[in-house]
């Protein structure tokens, strides 16, 4: 009975360290009339655009965690109903690329003492000092962003980013576990 407790209560607790997701979408799209898409190359992106800063800005950081993403993120797509074809009939397009950054942490410890007291005969004062103490560190966040692109229009209709869904992946299947739950929860934000 106990483990069944520990079991809800780890899950809890994974749950609560999960990605964040942040979305945006066009309204003004019927994303019910796609049923086919295709990935989109790294220069497919409108030139000037956007896609085209990003592209630049967004070199592949490490290629296995990015063909890690691809291949769930494809899976999931496919298990949606969404049907993967070649680029000149897909109705819409994919794009996933990783990003990380150093996020900046402060720890701050404040350690202080005084008393006056008694001793055995003798009154006594007890004084104290204190010292503060303040360390800086980071940790790397990593977020996985998902765009898609209409291609009649060749404009971005709907994006998102599972922030903190790469952030401290230890082993390959640390790594599908949090890519799994981070994909499944930015493609719930799709409309449908």
């Amino acid at each position: 009975m106990l483990r069944k407790y520990y079991a809800a209560l780890m899950g809890l607790l994974l749950l609560a360290c999960g990605p964040t997701i942040r979305f945006n979408y066009d309204p003004g799209i019927d994303f019910k009339s796609f049923k086919t898409w295709a990935w989109v190359e790294q220069n497919e992106f409108r030139e000037g655009g956007r896609g085209a800063r990003r592209n630049q800005r967004l070199l592949t950081e490490r290629p296995l965690m990015d063909k890690r993403i691809e291949v769930i993120l494809e899976k999931e797509l496919i298990s949606m109903g969404y049907q993967k074809v070649s680029i000149s009939e897909a109705q819409f397009l994919v794009r996933q690329y990783a990003r990380y950054k150093q996020v900046p942490v402060e720890t701050r410890t404040r350690m202080s003492s005084n008393g006056w007291g008694w001793g055995w005969g003798w009154p006594g004062l007890g004084i104290g000092g204190s010292i503060s103490t303040s360390r800086r560190d980071t940790y790397e966040q990593g977020t996985i962003m998902i765009e898609i692109v209409d291609t009649k229009t060749n404009e971005p209709i709907w994006e998102a980013g599972a922030v903190n869904a790469l952030s401290d992946v230890r082993d390959p299947d640390e790594a599908d576990a949090q890519i799994t739950r981070a994909i499944k929860g930015a493609l719930a934000k799709l409309p449908r």
